[in-house]
């Protein structure tokens, strides 16, 4: 529960202060900085700046002079140019895929960046499953499936679906004891997630950098938050899909879910991999407030367009009412899908 909370306020915090750090570097008033929302634990003034601790633990904010109507003055969000606006906006967005590229350089920096092989890395082997009452095991390398070699994972995974319902011989190298022949069973109707033999596989080894070749991991770490925010675009788009179709989203968490996910990996796979899943999860908050959407970020910035294009700011009252519907609606969404969440938890017990 600590290691959730912490990690989960370091991102809001983080997010929060891209907006606070780019709003002072244009010269805007920062009035308050909370992490949490209303209503207020406690609360410090420093310098003009309130920084208060707020009761509900599901984001933060950072309230600027003069951005929910007309206010006097230089220092004041809505005298400001279009494209300041949208530094001060964006600033929560750029920090949050900055902290993902630090976390990610910092794992691969500790476990080795991956290198991808000609050969076939056993990654996983599931409880229960074929491969492990065969003797498979983690690390291990699959040679020949059938007598055919294989180099990729999709083809192992092409080879092996030939012998679904049947016994397939698979060569196999062991680090502790060299090449073995092993007959594994294929099943017809796996559980879902697993395949036929109960294994995950991959063709990439993870190849440990010496501390002057800290720019792969660098490198490795900008990979990996582009190959995250293109599968959680590519998963939004889809979720918006099917909605339009009438289709219920049915792989979507919450707070509860998420602290779920935290604790299952962190028992399974260790705290380094508890980092990465936050690296995920800060690449999704970046994606998440980018969109379009009322009081999101993407939502603030259609109307600094419209200022932009018409060269006049759009009418006050109708944006903080637009914002306000934008908020109501995100926390009622966040209140049945932390709904969902409890309930398939309870499902499964």
């Amino acid at each position: 529960m600590v290691i959730f909370l912490v990690a989960l306020s370091v991102l809001v915090l983080v997010h929060e202060l891209g907006h606070f750090w780019m709003a002072r570097r244009v010269g805007v008033k920062v009035e308050e900085f909370g992490l949490g929302l209303p209503p207020r634990i406690k609360g410090k003034k420093v310098g003009e700046t309130v920084f208060s601790l707020n009761w509900l633990p599901i984001g933060g904010f950072c309230r600027l002079y003069g951005e929910d109507g007309d206010k006097k003055g230089e220092r004041a969000f809505n005298n400001k140019t279009p494209w300041q606006k949208t530094k001060i906006v964006l600033g929560g967005v750029a920090m949050n895929l900055a902290l993902a590229v630090v976390i990610f350089t910092l794992v691969y920096g500790i476990l080795g960046v991956p290198v991808e092989t000609d050969r076939v890395k056993i990654v996983g082997v599931a409880k229960n499953s074929p491969a492990e009452k065969a003797g498979i095991k983690e690390n291990d390398w699959v040679e020949e499936v059938g007598g055919v070699e294989v180099y990729k994972a999709e083809e192992l995974t092409k080879e092996v679906a030939k012998y679904k319902g049947k016994s397939v011989k698979l060569k196999v190298y062991k680090v502790d004891k060299g090449e073995e022949e092993i007959n594994v069973e294929v099943r017809e109707n796996p559980p879902a997630g697993e395949g036929g033999m109960g294994v995950a596989v991959s063709n990439t080894e993870m190849v440990k950098i010496k501390w002057y070749e800290f720019y792969k991991g660098i490198l490795t770490g900008f990979k990996e938050a582009y190959f995250w925010g293109k599968v959680i675009v590519e998963g939004l788009g889809k979720m918006a899909v099917g909605l339009l179709a009438g289709q219920v989203p049915k792989d979507v968490s919450g707070p509860v879910g998420m602290f779920q996910a935290t604790s299952n990996i962190k028992r399974n796979q260790g705290l380094l991999a508890v980092v990465h899943f936050f690296g995920v999860v800060s690449v999704n908050l970046a994606v998440v407030n980018v969109l379009p959407f009322p009081a999101l970020d993407g939502g603030r910035i259609i109307f600094v367009v419209y200022e932009a294009i018409f060269r006049k700011r759009a009418n006050q009252r109708l944006e903080a009412a637009v914002n306000n519907f934008g908020m109501a609606v995100l926390l009622s969404l966040l209140l049945l899908i932390t709904l969902g969440d409890v309930i398939r938890i309870i499902g499964k017990r």
